[in-house]
């Protein structure tokens, strides 16, 4: 089947019962991802402020290119972009990753030859309200792109998670054929885990979320998630801030004109959450049960005294 431009959507969201077997557990120790887990001393956090598009090429200049952060050649390489693509609401919204910055990290990566380059999300709502979203248009903008509304439970394989309280999910299974993944989160308010930043945007990469709200404590589930999802780069979209009323909003909102973008998901996400006055509470990452819970299952650092921030203007 020819992939290319393709805009896959699915809404079978009926659940099967999660069954054991033989092919989930060999499925489940495939590291899916190949960027060394845990934090570093002294990780470094970049707040990029500018236009977006300067903004994505300073990222990679800081980065060293983009080739350190693929395992072969661009040519050879399949990048896969997940962004907050939750909702089908208006940009001003403030609800979703900006189309701006999802279209920017795709010409970057065609320009630089990379060979295939798909965006993925599990949206909350039926896939067939998204087909007018700039998103997901992009399939067509860019031929090469392929779009994926992961509602179908055949997107998704078997892991097992050494969480405290998540011991298994279904994840997409993309994830362990792809050569890089880029979470290009948004920065809001959420009212059940008080900011949906980073960590929280791996849950679009989850088939059945349900469980982690009725069966499980939810903020320690999103805590042991990140010990199985581990993208190598990770962006956090504060082009424009939902600061209340999130996830869904409507609420305050405030134009900020930068990213920040790690390779440590944490890190990311503590300074971020302490920039912002999210819910009407200036909350520390400690404070931030999930962004907790992340740190004592050794995801990534969360004291922002150990943490480098580097700002640079795009």
């Amino acid at each position: 089947m020819n992939y290319s431009g393709e805009i896959m959507i699915s809404e079978k969201m009926n659940r099967r019962k999660f069954v054991k077997t033989t092919s989930a557990v060999l499925a489940s120790t495939l590291v899916p991802w190949n960027f060394a887990f845990g934090s570093q001393n002294n990780p470094l956090v970049w707040e990029i402020e500018g236009s977006v598009g300067p903004t994505v090429q300073k990222l990679f200049e800081i980065l060293g290119g983009l080739q350190t952060l693929l395992p072969k050649a661009p040519a050879k390489s399949t990048v896969l972009l997940k962004p907050n693509l939750c909702l089908p609401h208006k940009e001003s919204m403030a609800t979703t990753t900006s189309v701006e910055l999802v279209d920017s990290f795709c010409e970057f990566l065609l320009a630089n030859e990379v060979r295939k380059v798909i965006i993925a999300d599990h949206t909350l709502q039926k896939a067939n309200r998204f087909k007018r979203q700039e998103i997901v248009k992009l399939g067509k903008k860019y031929p090469s792109i392929k779009v994926i509304l992961a509602n179908d439970q055949r997107f998704y394989r078997p892991v097992q998670v050494e969480g405290k309280v998540l011991k298994e999910t279904e994840t997409l299974k993309l994830l362990p054929k792809v050569d890089l993944v880029i979470n290009l989160a948004t920065a809001k308010h959420h009212t059940a885990s008080h900011v949906t930043l980073a960590i929280k945007n791996l849950m679009g990469l989850v088939w059945d979320r349900s469980v982690f709200h009725t069966e499980m404590d939810l903020q320690q589930a999103i805590g042991d998630l990140a010990l199985a999802l581990r993208p190598q780069l990770n962006v956090i979209d504060a082009s424009r801030v939902l600061l209340n009323g999130g996830p869904t909003g409507p609420g305050p909102i405030i134009e900020e004109n930068r990213v920040f973008a790690s390779r440590d998901i944490l890190a990311l996400d503590s300074v971020v959450a302490s920039r912002y006055n999210f819910g009407g509470k200036n909350l520390s990452p400690k404070e931030i049960p999930h962004l907790a819970a992340a740190y004592q299952n050794g995801v990534g650092e969360i004291d922002l005294q150990k943490i480098q921030l580097q700002k640079i203007t795009a």
